[in-house]
C-alpha cells in the first residue's frame, strides 16, 4: 500500500511569497519606469532654468 507524497506546507508558502513579491517587484519597475519616461517628456517641454554666467566683459557682471 502506497500513500501518496504530502506537500511541504513551508514550500507552499514560500512560492506564494516569492510569486508575490516578484509581481510587486516587477509592478513596481513598471511604474517607477513609466514615471521616468513622463518626467523626461515634461523637461522637454519646459524652458531650462540655467542661466549662463556673465562674461569678463558683461556691464552687468
Amino acid at each position: 500500500m502506497s500513500r501518496p507524497a504530502l506537500s511541504d506546507p513551508l514550500g507552499t508558502a514560500l512560492t506564494w511569497v516569492w510569486a508575490f513579491g516578484t509581481a510587486a517587484g516587477l509592478a513596481m519597475v513598471g511604474l517607477l519606469a513609466q514615471g521616468e519616461s513622463s518626467a523626461d517628456r515634461d523637461f522637454l517641454t519646459h524652458p531650462s532654468l540655467n542661466v549662463d554666467d556673465p562674461g569678463p566683459d558683461d556691464p552687468a557682471g
